[in-house]
């Protein structure tokens, strides 16, 4: 079995946080973070780049929820940076070790360059997940270059699983450098990783604290069903900020996707549209001033404030308003901080398994 490289351990780290980070002292794009597998958010320029239920990519406004380009040249968004946007394109009919990028122009969504790079023997790229197999890539501007790195992971383990024994999985990672203007290849390295015991790990968890906003680093104490404190520590002085108190029953509290937020959710109704189950309070992580108060059926979601609005990632769900069964697909909705009133929302393309799909290969 191979060993393996630095680069594919740093490769394997942010694919399995599902973050988007530099691989090197590069600096990444500032402004951008993913929001969630296949939601790449630029609040600098003030735009998010979406896998479509169509195949296509689209870039909208987060302001107004409008559409100001669609790309049918990929199909889901792994990288941006110096005003590029690094997408996946989805082989069809069938998944193969070919993966292809293409690389567009982030402010109008034409094609720059395309690359292929062929996979170890073993690893599919594959845009949606399939039953017991996943696919992560995330591309990061280097200079001239982008750095790509992709991960595939795959459960070996067929049938009932034997109850003394965990799941084993396959993982096969490595990384290539291109170049953004032509999408020459000009450095490869990757190759079999092995059979890794253990669990499924969960991609796009939040990070752990400390979170770093601003001028602050902040953790937060309590909570489990009591009261939660935001501790701050300023990162020039070292020195410990009062302790703010946020909420007296926080049954779970997360991060914003750009750290910039807290989320602590409390347990206040029974459910349903007309009496959401739980109260989210989103706080400012460096001020730990309340944003907004909003109600809702799950305890927290992947979010991030931007301007007048906190725009979040609603899960696939269906319920009942008197005798009508509404369902309801993955979303994103813009929710104004003032008022709780929808501002927006646009559909995303569900890329987690959810039953069968066709055959592939």
């Amino acid at each position: 079995m191979r060993r393996i490289s630095a680069i594919q351990i740093v490769a394997l780290a942010v694919a399995l946080a599902g973050i988007v980070l530099p691989i090197t002292g590069q600096p990444a794009e500032p402004s951008a973070f993913l929001l969630q597998h296949g939601t790449i958010v630029d609040s600098g320029r003030g735009v998010v780049y979406i896998a479509k239920p169509s195949g296509t990519i689209d870039a909208v406004d987060l302001a107004s929820g409008r559409t100001l380009w669609t790309s049918k040249d990929a199909a889901l968004p792994i990288g941006l940076g110096n005003d590029l946007l690094v997408a996946q394109v989805e082989e069809k009919p069938q998944v193969t070790e070919r993966f292809q990028i293409a690389i567009l122009d982030a402010a109008g969504g034409r094609k720059v360059s395309e690359a292929t790079i062929t996979l170890p023997a073993g690893a599919l790229a594959l845009v949606t997940d399939h039953k017991g197999k996943m696919f992560r890539a995330t591309a990061e501007r280097v200079g001239a270059l982008f750095l790509v790195s992709w991960l595939y992971q795959e459960n070996l383990v067929r049938g009932i699983r034997p109850p003394d024994k965990e799941q084993t999985m396959l993982w096969i990672a490595g990384s290539v450098s291109v170049q953004a203007l032509t999408g020459k290849v000009v450095f490869a390295d990757g190759g079999p990783v092995g059979e890794v015991p253990g669990r499924w790990q969960r991609y796009g968890t939040p990070p752990s604290p400390p979170w770093r906003a601003g001028n602050v680093v902040a953790r937060t104490e309590g909570g489990r069903g009591g009261p939660l404190t935001l501790e701050r520590t300023e990162t020039g002085s070292g020195r410990l900020l009062p302790a703010q108190p946020l909420v007296n029953r926080a049954i779970t509290s997360v991060p914003s996707a750009d750290q910039r937020h807290l989320l602590a959710s409390e347990r206040v109704g029974e459910g349903g549209p007309d009496d959401p189950e739980y109260q989210w309070s989103i706080f400012a992580m460096d001020t730990a001033a309340k944003a907004t108060e909003l109600r809702k059926d799950v305890s927290a979601a992947p979010f991030f404030v931007f301007g007048d609005s906190v725009i979040l990632e609603s899960r696939p769900h269906s319920y009942l308003r008197g005798e009508l069964l509404v369902e309801e697909p993955l979303e994103i909705h813009a929710i104004r901080l003032t008022t709780g009133v929808a501002k927006w929302e646009v559909e995303l393309r569900d890329l987690s398994y959810r039953g069968p799909r066709p055959p592939g290969r």
